[in-house]
C-alpha cells in the first residue's frame, strides 16, 4: 500500500512538472539539397533531402507551429518539387546562410509550388525563392462556397515576406476567397504568364478580406501587377512599385464572377469596399495605371503614376463591370472615392476617364460626386485629356483639357498642371511643382521610402523630400494653370478645344499659298468625303472587335454552308428547342427555384396542346441541366414532362478552373445518377454507359475563353466523348469571344489535348461519310439581324437566342430557315437549333406564353403544308440521331429516324404507370 502511494506521489509530482514546463516547443526540421531523405531525421546534421518529406501527413513529421527551414548555401539552395502543401500551421524558410530556391516544372499539370491550406492559417512563407508551376507561384486554398456555412474560410492570416516569385505559369500570388488579412511585404514578382500569358496577374486577390501588400516590387508582368475584387475588404496596398505590367499597374476591383461574392457581407455585388492605395509608384503600364471597378469607400491617395495607359484607359481609370451578365448581379459604380494627392508623370494622353456602356440598361463606372483633389498632371507635348463617359456627364463635351475638366466637374480645384521634373526612381526633382502642394491626409503620416510627411502641404505623389540628380524625358517647370501666356488669352476663354482650333487655323493659312495649285473646293471636298469614309470603317471595325465579329465575319460571308435544293423536293425542317435550364439561376432560395420548376410543369403541356408536327408530334423541349444544380424534385418534375413527350434531359456544366481528372469524376457521376435514378439518360447497349449531349455553361467548350476562364480542362471534347457524350449543343454563343471561326454548321471537331478551342473548325458531317472526330458539334443558325439595328444603324447579332427582348418572330424565323444548316450532301433536311435560359423569370412569358403560341402556329403553317415543307420538332438526341442518318446515306422521311443511333430514354414510364395503378 505504502508503495502505491509513493507511485502515485511521484506521478502527481511528475505532472505538475510538465504543468509548469508549458506546451512542447516548436520543432525546426532542416532540409537540404544535400540531404536524404530515408537517412535523415531532420536534424541540422541529417537533414531531409526534400520539403515534401517534412510535410508527409503519414509520417507524422511536421507538427503545429513547427518551422522548416531549408538549406539556402549554394549547390545546396534548389528544390524542385511541386504542391509543397502546407496543411497545419508552419513556417517554411531560408536558414541564414542565404536563399533557398523551390522551382515547380510549369508542365507539370495542374501544379503550385506553394499551397496554403485554410487549416494552415497563420502560417509564415520567408526569404524563398519560388518559381513555376502550372498555375500559381503561391497559392492560398479555401473551402468557403457561395451561402456556405461561417466556418468555412480560406487559408487567413497567412505572412509571404522577404520572396522572390517568378516565372510562374500564370499568377504570382493567388489569393482565394475568405483568405482573410494576408500580409504580403517585401516580396519581388517578375515573369509571370510564362504558360498562360492571358491571365497572369503579379497577386490575384478574389473577396480575401483584410490583405495588406506593402514595400514589394511587381515588375515585368503579363497582365495586372495586382488587384482586389469579388467583394474583399480592408485590402491596404503601400510603398509599393509597380512596374512593366501588360495590362493595368493597380486596381481596387475588376470584373468578378458572382459565384466569389459573399452575399451576406456585399449583397451589392460591390468589387472592393473600403480599399486604401497609397504611396506607391505606378510606372509603364499598358492599360490604367491605378484603376477603379465598382468600389465602395476607396481611398486613392500620394501614389507617384508614370508613363501608364500606353495602349487604353488611363493613369487614373474608372471602370465598368458586367460580373458575367448575371441576371441579378448589382453591377455597381464605383461610390464615395477620396482621389487626392497623386502625380501623374507623361507626355498627355488620357490622365483621368470614366466610362459608361450602354448595355443592361446602361452602366456608370461613377456615382455622384467624388473628392478629387491636390493631384498633379501632365503639361506637355501632348494634351492631358479627362473623359467622362457618361450620358449624364456635367461637362460640356466627353473629352476635355484640366481646365474643362475641373470648371465641369467641380474637382481637382488644389491641383496642379504642369510639366514635372522627377529623377529615375519618381521622385521629384528640387523645384517640381508637386513640391509643397499637396494637403495633409491624417494617416499618411510617411512616404514610399518611410521619410515623415509634413503637418501641412505635403508633396504630391508617393515621395515627400526632392531628389537630386538627373530627371527622366524632356522635362521643364511650367507655371500652374490659370496664368494666361502672354497673347493666349483665347485659352482662358475656350479652353483647349479653342487652342486647337486657333493653332490648326494658323497652320493652314501659313500653308496655304504652296497648296493653292492643288487644293481647290472640289479636292477640299473629295477629302473630307475620303476622311469620313475611313472614319467609317474605322470605327465600323471597332465595333466588330468590341462585339467579336472579327473571329467569325469572314466565315458569315462565305456563307459556304448553304446548297441549292432541286426545284419540287419536299424540304423538312428539324426545329430543335435546348435550353440552358437554370432553375437556380441568381441563386434564389428554394421556394423561387420550386415556382420556376412549377411553371414549367403547369405551362409547357397548355402551350403545346394544340401544336403537332407533320409527325403528329407535339413541341419538345431539351432540358440541358446544370450538374451543380441539381435537386432532385426539379428532375422529378422534368420526367413528369418527358413521359408526356414534351421534352428530354441532357447535360448542362458550369465549372471554371477545373481538372481533367475532376471533369471526368464529375461527368461520371451525375450522368450515372441521371440514368440510374431517374431514367432520364438511355445507356449503351455495350457498355452500359449513360450516353447524353452537352451544353457547356458560359460558353467556354474545351477552355475557349482567350482569357482562361470558365473551363480549365484542354482536352474536354476527349473527356466528353469517353464519358458518353454523343454532341455538342453549346453554340453560337456570339458575341461571346468563345464564338468559334466554323459558323452555321454541323461538323466534327478533333481534339489537340496541348491547346483550347480544338472545336474552332472542324470537317463537316456529309451524307455518305463517317465519323471524323471526337465530337459531333451541332450550331444554331448565327448572321445578323436586319430588322433590328444598334442606333438605327448596325444590324444586331442573330444568335438564335430567345429571351422576352428578343421573340421567335416570324422574320427571325425565317432567318433561321434560310440560314439552311444541313449536313453536306442532304440540303433539302434543314435543322433549326434555338437556344433560351428557361428558368429565368423575366424570359418565361416569352417562352411558355402567347409569343412562342405564335411562333409554334407560324412555323405549323408556313413551315408544314406537305408539299414543300414538312416540320419536325425534335430533341437535341433526336437532331443528332437525324444527322446521323444522313451521314449513314439515308434518305426519305427524316421523323422516321428520330432514335437511329440513340435510344430514347425510358423516364421510368412502367415504373410511374405501376405507381399510379397501386394508388388507384
Amino acid at each position: 500500500m505504502a508503495g502505491h502511494s509513493i507511485r502515485g506521489l511521484c506521478g502527481f509530482a511528475l505532472a505538475l512538472a510538465l504543468l509548469a514546463a508549458g506546451p512542447v516547443a516548436a520543432r525546426t526540421w532542416h532540409v537540404s539539397g544535400a540531404g536524404d531523405d530515408v537517412r535523415g531525421d531532420g536534424s541540422a546534421e541529417r537533414p531531409f533531402r526534400t520539403v515534401m518529406r517534412v510535410l508527409d501527413t503519414s509520417s507524422g513529421t511536421a507538427g503545429e507551429g513547427d518551422v522548416i527551414e531549408l538549406d539556402g548555401r549554394a549547390g545546396r539552395n534548389r528544390y524542385d518539387e511541386c504542391d509543397v502543401r502546407l496543411r497545419t500551421r508552419l513556417t517554411l524558410r531560408s536558414g541564414p546562410e542565404g536563399r533557398a530556391h523551390i522551382h515547380c516544372d510549369p508542365k507539370t499539370p495542374d501544379s503550385v509550388v506553394v499551397q496554403i491550406d485554410p487549416d494552415a492559417s497563420g502560417s509564415v512563407l520567408s526569404n524563398l525563392e519560388i518559381s513555376g508551376g502550372f498555375y500559381y507561384g503561391v497559392m492560398l486554398q479555401t473551402n468557403w462556397y457561395q451561402d456556405g456555412p461561417d466556418t468555412d474560410i480560406g487559408a487567413s492570416d497567412v505572412v509571404l515576406e522577404d520572396l522572390l516569385i517568378r516565372d510562374t505559369g500564370r499568377d504570382g500570388i493567388k489569393i482565394t476567397p475568405r483568405s482573410r488579412r494576408a500580409t504580403i511585404r517585401r516580396v519581388e514578382i517578375h515573369g509571370t504568364g510564362r504558360r498562360d500569358a492571358e491571365n497572369a496577374d503579379g497577386i490575384d486577390n478574389v473577396n480575401g478580406d483584410g490583405m495588406v501588400v506593402e514595400d514589394s516590387y511587381i515588375h515585368d508582368v503579363a497582365t495586372t501587377g495586382l488587384y482586389f475584387k469579388g467583394g474583399a475588404r480592408d485590402v491596404v496596398v503601400q510603398r509599393n512599385r509597380i512596374e512593366n505590367t501588360g495590362d493595368a499597374g493597380i486596381l481596387a476591383g475588376f470584373d468578378t464572377s458572382v459565384g466569389f461574392f459573399d452575399l451576406a457581407a456585399n449583397p451589392g455585388y460591390h468589387e472592393a469596399i473600403r480599399g486604401i492605395v497609397r504611396n506607391n509608384v505606378v510606372r509603364n503600364t499598358r492599360y490604367a495605371g491605378i484603376g477603379l471597378y465598382a468600389t465602395l469607400d476607396t481611398v486613392v491617395a500620394h501614389n507617384t503614376i508614370i508613363d501608364a495607359a500606353r495602349d487604353g484607359q488611363s493613369a487614373l481609370f474608372f471602370g465598368i463591370v458586367f460580373q458575367d451578365w448575371y441576371g441579378e448581379a448589382g453591377r455597381p459604380p464605383n461610390t464615395n472615392v477620396s482621389m487626392l494627392n497623386n502625380l501623374v508623370v507623361q507626355d498627355g494622353g488620357h490622365c483621368v476617364e470614366i466610362r459608361w456602356s450602354p448595355e443592361l440598361g446602361g452602366l456608370s463606372a461613377l456615382r455622384g460626386t467624388p473628392r478629387i483633389d491636390f493631384n498633379g498632371y501632365p503639361q506637355g507635348g501632348r494634351p492631358c485629356r479627362f473623359v467622362d463617359q457618361r450620358p449624364d456627364s456635367p461637362l460640356a463635351m466627353a473629352v476635355t483639357g484640366f481646365d474643362g475638366w475641373r470648371r465641369g466637374m467641380g474637382v481637382d480645384a488644389h491641383s496642379v498642371q504642369a510639366h514635372f521634373l522627377v529623377d529615375a526612381s519618381g521622385r521629384p526633382l528640387a523645384g517640381s511643382a508637386a513640391l509643397a502642394a499637396a494637403t495633409r491626409l491624417p494617416d499618411v503620416s510617411e512616404d514610399i521610402v518611410g521619410d515623415p510627411r509634413p503637418d501641412s502641404a505635403p508633396t504630391i505623389g508617393a515621395f515627400e523630400q526632392p531628389a537630386s540628380g538627373a530627371a527622366i524625358g524632356a522635362l521643364e517647370a511650367r507655371r500652374p494653370p490659370g496664368t494666361p501666356t502672354t497673347g493666349d488669352g483665347l485659352r482662358e476663354v475656350a479652353g483647349d478645344t479653342a487652342v486647337v482650333a486657333r493653332s490648326g487655323l494658323a497652320r493652314l493659312q501659313h500653308a496655304w499659298p504652296r497648296a493653292a495649285n492643288w487644293m481647290t473646293p472640289m479636292t477640299l471636298l473629295l477629302l473630307a468625303l475620303g476622311l469620313l469614309g475611313l472614319a467609317a470603317l474605322a470605327f465600323a471595325w471597332w465595333m466588330a472587335r468590341r462585339r467579336n465579329l472579327t473571329g467569325w465575319l469572314l466565315a458569315w460571308m462565305r456563307q459556304d454552308w448553304r446548297a441549292p435544293v432541286p426545284a419540287g423536293t419536299t424540304r423538312h425542317l428539324m426545329f430543335c428547342f435546348v435550353d440552358h435550364y437554370e432553375p437556380a439561376w441568381g441563386k434564389p432560395d428554394l421556394a423561387k427555384e420550386r415556382a420556376r420548376v412549377a411553371r414549367w410543369h403547369r405551362d409547357l403541356p397548355v402551350l403545346c396542346a394544340n401544336h403537332r408536327d407533320a409527325d403528329g408530334r407535339p413541341p419538345v423541349h431539351s432540358f440541358f441541366y446544370p450538374e451543380e444544380e441539381y435537386r432532385e424534385e426539379h428532375l422529378d418534375a422534368l420526367v413528369e414532362l418527358c413521359r408526356q413527350g414534351l421534352g428530354e434531359i441532357e447535360i448542362h456544366l458550369h465549372h471554371d478552373n477545373d481538372t481533367e481528372a475532376n471533369l471526368r469524376a464529375t461527368l461520371t457521376r451525375f450522368t450515372e445518377l441521371l440514368a440510374t435514378r431517374h431514367d432520364a439518360l438511355p445507356r449503351d447497349p455495350a457498355t452500359g454507359q449513360p450516353r447524353w449531349a452537352f451544353i457547356h455553361g458560359n460558353w467556354a467548350l474545351d477552355n475557349s475563353h482567350p482569357h482562361g476562364r470558365h473551363c480549365g480542362v484542354d482536352n474536354e471534347l476527349i473527356v466528353l466523348r469517353e464519358t458518353g457524350c454523343y454532341a455538342d449543343f453549346t453554340l453560337p454563343s456570339a458575341p461571346d469571344p468563345c464564338q468559334t471561326r466554323a459558323v452555321n454548321r454541323i461538323y466534327y471537331a478533333k481534339d489537340d489535348p496541348a491547346r483550347p478551342k480544338s472545336h474552332d473548325t472542324g470537317p463537316r458531317v456529309k451524307a455518305g461519310g463517317g465519323t471524323d472526330g471526337d465530337l459531333m458539334i451541332i450550331q444554331g443558325p448565327l448572321g445578323f439581324r436586319w430588322k433590328n439595328r444598334k442606333w438605327g444603324l448596325l444590324p444586331r447579332i442573330e444568335n438564335s437566342d430567345i429571351r422576352a427582348v428578343a421573340p421567335a418572330t416570324p422574320d427571325r424565323i425565317d432567318a433561321w430557315v434560310e440560314t439552311g444548316i444541313h449536313v453536306e450532301g442532304r440540303p433539302e433536311w434543314i435543322f433549326v437549333k434555338i437556344h433560351t435560359h428557361g428558368a429565368e423569370d423575366e424570359d418565361m412569358d416569352a417562352l411558355l406564353g402567347q409569343a412562342m403560341d405564335q411562333a409554334h402556329t407560324y412555323l405549323e403553317t408556313r413551315y408544314n403544308d406537305g408539299r414543300d415543307w414538312k416540320l419536325h420538332y425534335v430533341s437535341a438526341r433526336e437532331a443528332y440521331n437525324i444527322a446521323k442518318a444522313a451521314e449513314a446515306g439515308l434518305r426519305g422521311d427524316p421523323g422516321q429516324y428520330r432514335d437511329h443511333v440513340i435510344p430514347r430514354p425510358g423516364y421510368g414510364v412502367q415504373a410511374a404507370e405501376q405507381r399510379r395503378a397501386a394508388t388507384g
